[in-house]
């Protein structure tokens, strides 16, 4: 494993835009009809939910990200 390093300012933001990023995923799930688009963007929101816990354990943030 690598570790990438990311100061405070760097994780605030990549926060910012995954959350972002997430809101329009978030709509398009609730707009779809397509079961496999949905199943596709319900396992992309489990990875984006594990990618920032993991830059939460960097930070000492806690999750503020709900489903």
């Amino acid at each position: 494993m690598v570790d990438v390093p990311l100061n405070m300012k760097e994780i605030e933001i990549i926060r910012f835009v995954i959350e972002r990023y997430r809101k329009a995923m978030l709509f398009e799930i609730a707009n779809t009809d397509s079961r496999e688009l949905k199943r596709h963007l319900l396992e992309r929101e489990d990875l984006i939910e594990a990618l920032v816990q993991k830059l939460d354990s960097f930070s000492g943030e806690p999750d503020t990200l709900e489903r």
